[in-house]
């Protein structure tokens, strides 16, 4: 294993571990403003994660879909 390669080992999944942490961080604020700065409290953060968990896939199948039809042609 070369030098490159045992910086790139350790680099990615603390690269990975980082992205994790920053958007957990960023959800759990934005579930935080909607309780304390909506009408909804526990309500909105209900709504946001439902919203989270039905609209992530259906665009990540849309886009899939969009980007094999662009190199199926």
């Amino acid at each position: 294993m070369t030098f490159d390669q045992m910086k790139l080992a350790i680099l990615i999944p603390l690269i990975s571990v980082i992205c994790v942490a920053i958007i957990g961080g960023v959800i759990g604020f934005i579930f935080i403003l909607l309780y304390k700065t909506t009408g909804l409290h526990e309500w909105g953060a209900v709504i946001l994660g439902m919203a989270l968990v039905i609209l992530v896939p259906a665009a990540a199948f849309l886009l899939q879909n969009y980007f094999e039809k662009q190199t199926a042609t």
